[in-house]
């Protein structure tokens, strides 16, 4: 790995978009003019809630709940909240334990009796809340990825982590895990003899008069809900994907507006629903700035707890100052939007700091030849591994296990995220010209990336380019494969049924939505937005055998049965 030091233009260049921003005197109507340029410039649409010392500043909505049936966004709009869902679940494992119900430092096995000893006993209650349990994440595992349309029990989501290997010993390491979070969701049901929607109902939003929340269903008819959208290959909006709230359960699986937050917000000014020891307890960050299903920091010089959720067709964040009396709430049914960089320039514009306004911006022109300069694979500093690539003539980057981004190009060596104009890529050449380094620039942070020589990339995300295979060779992979996973009781439920689609295949597991796949190798198959592969195998006489599921760092595989 190599990092060649960039030309003087390219560290200035860097030196002046890193400082791009505006600091104006606080005006309350300035809230709705960020907002409705985040609207017009980056595609934002949903709802906003602004409140200072016990005043709300803004509420609104913004563009379409419903486009096919023109119902606009408005704060009574019910939007699926995602992991926001963790400091209610949180929240009512320390309402048990404020009743003596539970201690935090007990090992799960003492609540789950048929939850395997080892290792049960030795992660604890709050290991499962603070992400250091070691459980290895289940919505990480390429099948439940792809069946996440399919309604699954809660004993199934256990069985999907519970006799896997952990990833490390119980209060060693930080791992954000869903799984603990399932495991938490089975104790509250467990100590209190309900269920976890009807706890959550009786005990905490009840109470605060939070009526326009709830547990989600696809299948329920839920008045005044947002429908969900993301972006396609052509940066057009379309419905998303249906996820199955089952699938989330009690790590995510809840709806609620910006008004009902607001109530909830409040509460955790009182002694309503905990009491000031346990409210305490529930901000306090631990591992890796994490408390109980918050993350708590400083930003602007101030105490800051938020978390957000994101799901197929919803992103959100919830955001607190609790010794400023600042609560900033954005949900957006649309899941590129920036929604934590909305919610950070809203509060910026409350406390009279810097921010960055969203405007406009007009793409530049770029010879399409230049594009292939860029193409490689990044290293960034918290070693994760970002490639980089052309596909239809666009630029697009992508993280390992994230959506990709398409890149407009700027002005040479220079890009912008097509799903935020305000995030910069920069890319780097040594004195021969030669790219050797990714920069984004984002909110003033500059985040350099090392390009990694060929040799290096091995086959952890390799740069994809579609290729041309003829139809005799696309349909040797088509057919049924019975995918192998530890859990013998749900074999069967995983097959992968791949089809021919003219020039490339499609694959669905369960007969859910095909999944469209296209070939960058004779054997192996991409999804053009998602981190998600999959590998033919051949034996030696040149017949199709199996296939291995990437997505991701993780990896399944799969056997040709009929």
């Amino acid at each position: 790995m190599r990092l060649v030091a960039a030309t003087a233009g390219a560290a200035i260049t860097i030196a002046v978009l890193a400082g791009c921003f505006w600091a104006r005197p606080f005006e309350y109507n300035q809230l709705d003019r960020y907002l409705t340029a985040a609207h017009d410039f980056w595609g934002f649409q949903g709802s906003a809630l602004v409140s200072y010392k016990g005043r709300v500043l803004l509420k609104q909505g913004y563009g379409w709940a419903d486009a096919e049936f023109e119902d606009p966004n408005t704060p009574r709009t019910r939007f699926f909240i995602g992991s926001i869902t963790k400091q209610f679940t949180a929240a009512a494992i320390l309402l048990l334990a404020q009743e003596g119900k539970l201690r935090l430092d007990d090992p799960i096995t003492d609540y789950l009796s048929d939850y395997p000893e080892n290792p049960g006993h030795r992660i604890t209650i709050r290991h499962c809340l603070t992400h250091t349990s070691g459980l290895p994440n289940y919505t990480e595992i390429p099948e439940v990825y792809l069946q996440r349309t399919s309604v699954i029990s809660q004993t199934e989501l256990l069985e999907l982590f519970r006799i896997r290997p952990l990833d490390f010993e119980p209060g060693t390491e930080f791992h954000y895990s869903n799984s603990g979070y399932i495991v938490l969701g089975a104790i509250i049901e467990q100590v209190s003899g309900q269920s976890y929607e009807a706890f959550l109902h009786h005990r905490i939003l009840k109470p605060l008069g939070m009526l326009n929340s709830g547990y989600a269903r696809r299948s329920a008819a839920v008045p005044e809900r947002a429908h969900g959208y993301t972006i396609d290959d052509t940066r057009s909006i379309v419905d998303a994907v249906p996820v199955s709230f089952s699938v989330l359960h009690t790590a995510g699986a809840l709806y609620s507006t910006v008004e009902d937050m607001l109530k909830w917000d409040r509460a955790l000014y009182t002694n309503s629903i905990l009491d000031e020891t346990f409210r305490a307890a529930l901000l306090t960050p631990r591992a890796s700035s994490y408390a109980y299903g918050w993350y708590v920091e400083l930003l602007y010089g101030r105490r800051h707890a938020f978390h957000g959720g994101f799901l197929d067709g919803f992103n959100t964040t919830f955001e607190r100052w609790p010794d400023d009396s600042l609560c900033v709430i954005v949900f957006s049914n649309e899941d590129e939007a920036p929604v934590r960089k909305i919610a950070r320039g809203l509060a910026a514009i409350v406390f009279n700091e810097e921010y960055t306004f969203p405007e406009q911006k007009t793409p530049g022109q770029v010879d399409p030849a230049i594009l292939s300069d860029y193409v490689g694979m990044y290293s960034l500093p918290d070693s994760a591994l970002s490639t980089v690539y052309v596909d239809n003539g666009t630029l697009y980057e992508q993280q390992s296990g994230r959506l990709r981004q398409a890149l407009i190009p700027q002005a040479p060596d220079t890009f912008f995220s097509a799903a935020d104009n305000t995030r910069l890529y920069v890319f780097a050449r040594d004195r021969d010209g030669l790219v050797v380094a990714q920069v984004v620039i984002d909110e003033g942070k500059v985040t350099p990336a090392a390009r990694i020589e060929d040799s290096e990339t091995g086959d952890i995300l390799s740069p994809r380019t579609i290729i041309t295979l003829d139809s005799t060779v696309l349909d040797r992979y088509t057919g049924t494969y019975a995918l192998h996973t530890d859990r013998e009781q749900l074999e069967s439920r995983f097959l992968l049924t791949v089809t021919r689609h003219g020039d490339h295949l499609a694959a669905a597991v369960a007969g859910q939505t095909p999944v469209e796949i296209y070939p960058s190798t004779a054997t192996e198959f991409f999804h053009r937005q998602a981190d998600f592969r999959i590998q033919f195998v051949i034996n030696e006489s040149g017949a199709t055998t199996g296939c291995v599921l990437r997505l991701g760092g993780a990896e399944v595989s799969g056997v040709l049965v009929k």
